[in-house]
């Protein structure tokens, strides 16, 4: 997220780009790996993709202590679920659940955009949500960019995205997306991160998967 200013200190910006892309048989969470403050690149090797359930997974943009926080609440709530009700949340649950968390504290808000995904094997199809620091949800869209390279994102994804694709062109234009925005967005670059979620649950690609979807 861009322009954040916190209580006796100077303004911090920071950027990202991520998406989420549902295909025929699950989705696409993708990212690159830049953390930035203001001009200044503070790491090249950021994580913003998290599983934090059993087949649901989440990115991430904003402020990275935040961030950390959101993910191990979220980590805790679910396998507190799991312990006492012997079954998994549906991804829908999940939503509701880091909503209800983000809601919580508007008023001193966890300054992250997030993006849910995960598959929701009651209905047998996949599901792709996106969450504002005030516990907003937004649901029913194939597709979402959060981060300041979104606006480059999503004009590509709007362009190539196509309902029933299969898996490889679900993270061909997933990379596509954040690489366009990457040229663009000075706080976005270095590499990329991609999850892909299905019925058998979450799959991080490796460095050379990613490569050749790249090369395709």
């Amino acid at each position: 997220m861009q322009g954040m200013k916190q209580k006796g200190e100077e303004e911090v910006k920071t950027g990202t780009t991520t998406v989420g892309v549902k295909y025929n048989e699950g989705l696409v969470l993708a990212t690159e790996k830049r953390a930035s403050m203001g001009y200044q690149v503070s790491s090249k090797n950021a994580k913003k993709v998290y599983e934090v359930d059993e087949g649901i997974g989440i990115t991430t943009a904003g402020s990275v202590g935040d961030i950390q926080t959101v993910v191990r609440y979220m980590k805790a709530e679910t396998n507190l679920f799991k312990y006492r009700k012997d079954r998994k949340m549906s991804p829908r649950s999940v939503a509701s659940l880091m909503a209800n968390i983000l809601q919580g504290s508007k008023m001193v808000p966890y300054m992250g955009l997030f993006i849910l995904g995960g598959y929701n094997h009651e209905e047998d199809q996949p599901e792709v949500y996106q969450l504002d620091p005030a516990g907003g949800v937004l649901g029913g869209d194939p597709y979402y960019a959060t981060g300041s390279g979104s606006q480059v994102a999503y004009g590509l994804l709007e362009d190539l995205y196509e309902e029933g694709m299969d898996k490889d062109t679900a993270v061909s234009i997933s990379l596509r997306s954040i690489k366009s925005a990457s040229n663009r967005d000075i706080a976005s670059g270095n590499g990329f991160s991609v999850m892909v979620i299905d019925a058998e649950g979450c799959e991080v690609l490796g460095d050379e998967e990613v490569d050749n979807y790249l090369e395709e």
